[in-house]
């Protein structure tokens, strides 16, 4: 009898060590795959901040004038930062003549849906510089 116990008592222990096993090695894996998961998010931020920075270069190269590597408005740009507002039109256009008014105003239409940041319009006896939509300057004559 004492060694059915001593059986008992060793198959008990087996069960026991086979179950502490199973539950370790499903620890491992699960620890297994959430750094699996970890290195993937970590390598998409990193995949993910370089098209940032990329994007961000192309901007700031946009708007340096001494860069013209960029020359057209990259599509994260907001149109308002190069383009003119009304207000600046009605006061480009004040003073002219209806047919300049619409020959100024065409012009500037014209060079915003080419994406131009830097132009320059005229009318006979006058120009002006347009840069990101603001008057730059101009001139008579």
């Amino acid at each position: 009898m004492e060694q059915e116990i001593i059986q008992i008592l060793e198959m008990f222990a087996a069960i026991v060590m086979a179950i502490i096993a199973y539950w370790q090695h499903r620890q491992k894996n699960q620890a297994d795959e959430a750094m699996a998961e970890a290195f993937a998010g970590m390598n998409l931020a990193e995949a993910q901040k370089w098209e940032a920075e990329g994007e961000r270069a192309d901007v700031v190269a946009f708007f340096d004038p001494q860069d013209d590597r960029v020359t057209e408005p990259p599509a994260n740009v907001p149109a308002r930062s190069w383009k003119m507002n009304d207000e600046t039109k009605r006061w480009v256009t004040v003073g002219h003549t209806p047919d300049e008014q619409a020959s100024l105003l065409k012009q500037i239409a014209e060079a915003e849906e080419q994406k131009k940041y830097h132009y320059f319009i005229s009318v006979p006896g006058c120009f002006y510089e347009i840069e990101y939509g603001l008057l730059k300057g101009g001139g008579k004559g």
